[in-house]
C-alpha cells in the first residue's frame, strides 16, 4: 500500500456538502502539492486552501479539511477529509487536482480494505459498511449494527475457537498416540461439544435469512383464475392504470410489477412489490398460455404475501408457504355462499380498498419481522458449508459407546468446518474471498 489514493466519500450529485477522502503514506505531499499554503502538520479540522488550476488561471478554494495521522485513522494511514460544497463539477475539478498532485482513484471499497488489512476492522466488520448504508428499516439497521460492533464477529469467533480446540484434542490423539502422558480427548466428550456447537449454529441459521433478502421488498402478488379482477384490482391498488383490463380471459401474459407504498396504512411497513400474474386456470389455451401459467405457479411460490383472487370467493388450496391473503373480487356483483374470512372488494369504486391495504400492510410487516437476525449471504453459505462438516464429522463416530471408527477422518472433516468458520472470521480468509468482500463497496468507502 505504497499509493495514496483519493475518492468522493459522499454520494455522488449534487447536495450541501461533499467528502473527498484521501489516503496513504504521501497525503501530505498531495496536500502540499495542491494547496496554495501547506497545511499544518498536526491532526484536527484546518481551515485550508486548494488550488484549482483553469486555463493557465489559479482558483483559490478555501476548503475544510480533516486531517488524521497513522496509525489513528480509519485506514490506519495518513488521512485527509475535504469537507467543500457539494456541487458535482466542483467535486470533480478538486479530485483532479489531487490526482494531478500525486494521489491515485480509488477502487470500490479500498479505504475500507486498506483498514481490514490494517487490523482496524475484521473482514465481518468490513461487511457490514455497504449494509449499513443500505439500511432502510430498523432491522435492516440493528443487523449491520450489531456486525459492525463486533458482536455478530465475536459470535463466530467463539463458534471457531470452540471448534479449534476440539479439532487440536482430535490431532493430539493421532500424532501423540503412543506418548503415555498425552490423553486424548473421549470420543463421548468430543460428541457432547460438537452437538452443542451444532445446535447453537443450526439455531443460528434457522433463526437468520440473508440480510440481500431484508433489503429488498415484500413480494406481493396477485394470483387467480383467468378473469378474476386482478388485473383491474392491481390498478385500484396503484392508483393508476398500469395492467390492461379486459372480460377476455388470458389478457396479461407477463407478470406486471410496481412497488407500492403502504406507509400510511402502517409507518412500519414501508413499501412492497405488487405484481399481477397471468391466471392459472385448469387448462390452458395454448403453449403461450400454458408458459404463461407456470411462470405464474414459480412466482406464488416464491411470494413473500398472495393475494388470491375470486370474484365468487371459492378458493383451493395454493402450493406456498406465503401469508395468504383471500379477496373476493368485483364485490358489486352479486354471488352465492361466499367463504366468510374473504376480503370482500371493488375495484371499480375503490370500495373497501383501504381494508385490503391494511391487510397487505400487516402481512408484510409479519414478513419482515419474521427473522429475528439477518446475515450477509456469504456468511450464510460458509455457516451451512461448516454445519455440514461438523455433521460429517459426528457421522464418523460408531456404536453405543461413540467410538471413533476414523481419527483421521473426524480430523479432515472438523479441519474443513474450521476452514469455513476462519472465512467469516477473517482469520483464514484466502485472497480471492477478500477481493470479492470489498468489490461490492462504493467508491471512497
Amino acid at each position: 500500500m505504497t499509493e495514496t489514493i483519493v475518492a468522493l466519500a459522499t454520494a455522488p450529485g449534487r447536495s450541501a456538502r461533499a467528502l473527498v477522502r484521501l489516503s496513504g503514506p504521501d497525503t501530505r505531499g498531495v496536500f502540499e502539492r495542491a494547496c496554495a499554503h501547506a497545511p499544518p502538520r498536526t491532526p484536527g479540522v484546518h481551515r485550508v486552501d486548494l488550488v484549482l488550476r483553469s486555463g493557465g488561471a489559479s482558483l483559490p478554494l478555501p476548503a475544510c479539511a480533516i486531517v488524521a495521522l497513522a496509525p489513528r485513522s480509519y485506514t490506519g494511514e495518513d488521512t485527509a477529509e475535504l469537507l467543500l460544497p457539494g456541487i458535482p463539477a466542483l467535486v470533480e475539478r478538486v479530485v483532479e487536482a489531487m490526482v494531478s498532485a500525486g494521489a491515485r482513484r480509488a477502487g470500490p471499497g479500498e479505504f475500507s480494505a486498506r483498514a481490514y488489512l490494517a487490523g482496524k476492522l475484521t473482514l465481518a466488520q468490513a461487511e457490514a459498511i455497504p449494509q449499513l448504508i443500505a439500511a432502510e428499516r430498523d432491522e435492516q439497521l440493528d443487523a449491520a449494527t450489531k456486525l459492525l460492533s463486533g458482536a455478530t464477529g465475536d459470535r463466530y469467533q467463539a463458534w471457531a475457537d470452540e471448534l479449534a480446540t476440539l479439532l487440536a484434542l482430535v490431532e493430539a490423539g493421532i500424532d501423540f498416540a503412543e506418548e503415555e502422558d498425552v490423553v486424548p480427548i473421549a470420543p463421548s466428550a468430543l460428541g457432547a461439544r460438537l452437538a452443542t456447537l451444532t445446535t447453537d449454529l443450526s439455531s443460528f441459521i434457522g433463526e437468520a435469512r440473508p440480510v440481500e433478502a431484508a433489503l429488498h421488498e415484500p413480494v406481493v402478488v396477485l394470483v387467480g383464475e383467468p378473469n378474476a379482477g386482478k388485473s383491474a384490482l392491481f390498478n385500484a391498488l396503484l392508483g393508476r392504470r398500469r395492467a390492461v383490463v379486459s372480460d377476455r380471459p388470458g389478457t396479461t401474459r407477463d407478470a406486471l410489477e410496481e412497488s407500492l407504498d403502504l406507509t400510511t396504512e402502517a409507518p412500519g411497513a414501508g413499501s412492497v412489490t405488487l405484481v399481477d400474474l397471468a391466471g392459472i386456470g385448469d387448462r390452458a389455451v395454448d403453449p403461450l398460455d400454458a408458459e404463461a401459467q407456470e411462470i405464474a405457479r414459480e412466482r406464488v411460490r416464491g411470494a413473500d404475501v398472495v393475494l388470491h383472487c375470486d370474484p365468487n370467493g371459492r378458493f383451493s388450496e395454493l402450493d406456498t408457504r406465503a401469508t395468504v391473503v383471500r379477496v373476493r373480487t368485483k364485490a358489486d356483483i352479486a354471488t352465492g355462499e361466499t367463504e366468510s374470512e374473504a376480503l370482500a372488494v371493488c375495484a371499480i369504486d375503490g370500495w373497501r380498498l383501504a381494508p385490503l391495504r391494511r391487510a397487505i400492510a400487516d402481512a408484510a410487516q409479519t414478513v419482515r419481522g419474521a427473522a429475528r437476525s439477518t446475515v450477509v449471504p456469504r456468511h450464510a453459505a460458509e455457516l451451512r458449508a461448516a454445519l455440514h462438516a461438523m455433521n460429517n464429522a459426528i457421522s464418523t463416530f460408531s456404536g453405543v459407546e461413540r467410538t471413533l471408527r476414523d481419527p483421521e477422518l473426524t480430523a479432515g472433516e472438523l479441519r474443513t468446518a474450521l476452514d469455513h468458520l476462519g472465512a467469516v472470521c477473517g482469520e483464514i480468509s484466502p485472497d480471492d474471498v477478500i477481493g470479492r468482500v470489498f468489490a461490492a463497496f462504493c467508491v471512497g468507502k
